[in-house]
């Protein structure tokens, strides 16, 4: 019994994308999930006091096949079907990936069979690929020792995708500006109800079906938006030209190697899109306000104060209380796997007029830094101040999570005295966020990512 309070919190925290506007709930039998108590025996069962080992243990570094992959738990009903018609003998069990130190954070896996060898796995991945189930074989790798801030972290974004859904039904948001096949498009909302689409290039990395008017009920055909890059106004005066659902969410490597081609997505819901008739380059930030909106002042990167500010910047970060805990932390870690921790220490400076913004960013690594496909040490702290000008001092900004070497430009969006930062993430998802200087998030585009990693 008194083992019953840590099970049922390690249940919910196996659980935690429940939270989400979509339920968990399917229709059909589901698989076991990963809660399986410690075998009689084993002092974890018999000992009073002793806290269980978590209940993905029992996985840990073995070879999963999966089938299916998902930020939203409980999807994969179809391939839990095309899984039982092969006749074969699989073992389908639910995973968060949040357990293990070396998976793509925030997705639920639908693992069709565990293995203790690689040769084993994939045996099993060929007998499932002729009977037409495609599955890709992972290494569950190490438990993460920091699972609960991880499942945090998740749910504060899923809290944040619905905070950002809600922000594109007002008219007057800034909103992101994407290049697929060669044309452009604006965001516009998200879908609430299931939608047909028809893959746009080779690889069917994008799905896409034309609509006559905004789903969104926010634009017509005609009107026009200026858009925007990091430095400042891209073009102006670009005309909506058409509407479309998209979904270009990165499905798990499995899902190019079917034969024949999937016929839908493999990650991801669609959003509405508006086409604008103005070209953006396939790798640019950018994004739009309506024509007529009072321009942002951008500040331009690489200019600001002199070099002793930026060391007085430098040495005010290194005398932070996290700056401390980091490298005690990895010198603990390269201790442990006996390389030398690299501390690397870079500035980086935006300016308009006498006003600058500085980012002082420390990373520490061990090896090559490799934290998606590796156990190597990589974590950073970055202290952001804006010098206000005259001798006005400088202002800390209070975002907690925020990476300097992210951000990709600063403006001023509203002409408050106050900055927003452009910032471009690569993992766990591709994403692009404007962000007030708590943090919290004025606007942003994340292309979800189904891909478990390594």
């Amino acid at each position: 019994m008194p083992r019953l309070p840590r099970l049922l919190v390690l249940v919910l925290l196996a659980v935690w994308g429940c939270s989400e506007s979509r339920g968990c709930a399917t229709s059909e039998p589901e698989p076991v999930q990963a809660q399986v108590a410690p075998d009689a025996g084993t002092p974890e069962a018999s000992t009073p006091g002793v806290a269980p080992p978590p209940l993905e243990a029992r996985y840990a570094k073995k070879w999963l096949v999966i089938v299916h992959s998902s930020s939203t738990p409980g999807e994969g009903s179809g391939v839990l079907q095309a899984l039982k018609a092969t006749g074969l003998v699989a073992e389908p069990l639910r995973l968060s990936t949040n357990a293990f130190k070396e998976l793509r954070p925030c997705l639920e896996v639908l693992v069709a069979k565990v293995f203790d060898t690689r040769a084993e796995a994939e045996g099993f991945r060929e007998q499932l690929s002729q009977a037409r189930v495609v599955a890709y074989v992972k290494n569950a790798g190490p438990l993460e020792p920091e699972r609960e801030r991880k499942d945090l972290t998740c749910l504060v974004e899923s809290e944040a995708q619905a905070a950002r859904a809600e922000a594109l039904t007002r008219r007057t948001v800034p909103r992101f500006v994407e290049s697929h096949a060669g044309r452009t498009f604006m965001l516009l909302g998200e879908a609430r109800t299931s939608i047909v689409l028809e893959p746009v290039d080779v690889r069917r990395s994008v799905w896409m079906a034309a609509v006559e008017e905004d789903p969104m009920g926010l634009f017509v055909k005609g009107e026009t938006v200026d858009v925007y890059g990091a430095a400042g106004l891209l073009q102006a005066g670009c005309a909506v030209k058409g509407f479309a659902w998209i979904n270009r969410g990165v499905p798990h490597a499995g899902y190019f190697q079917q034969e024949p081609p999937p016929e839908a997505p493999g990650c991801g819901r669609p959003w509405a899109f508006a086409e604008l008739d103005c070209a953006v380059a396939p790798d640019a930030v950018a994004f739009a306000l309506p024509a007529g909106t009072k321009a942002p002042v951008f500040f331009a990167a690489g200019e600001g104060p002199p070099s002793e500010v930026l060391a007085a910047e430098e040495q005010a970060l290194r005398r932070s209380e996290r700056f401390a805990a980091l490298r005690s932390e990895g010198s603990l870690q390269a201790e442990l796997v006996q390389e030398r921790l690299s501390e690397e220490v870079k500035s980086f400076r935006y300016a308009s007029g006498s006003t600058s913004a500085v980012f002082t960013v420390a990373r520490f690594r061990t090896g090559e830094g490799n934290t998606m496909c590796g156990g190597d040490y990589n974590r950073q702290v970055t202290r952001a101040v804006v010098l206000e000008p005259g001798g006005g001092g400088a202002r800390a900004l209070t975002a907690k999570a925020l990476a300097g070497e992210d951000v990709v430009g600063v403006l001023d969006l509203e002409g408050d005295g106050k900055v927003e930062l452009l910032v471009q993430e690569s993992w766990p998802a591709q994403a692009v966020r404007l962000l007030h200087e708590d943090g919290s998030e004025l606007a942003g585009a994340v292309v979800e990512n189904c891909d478990c990693g390594c």
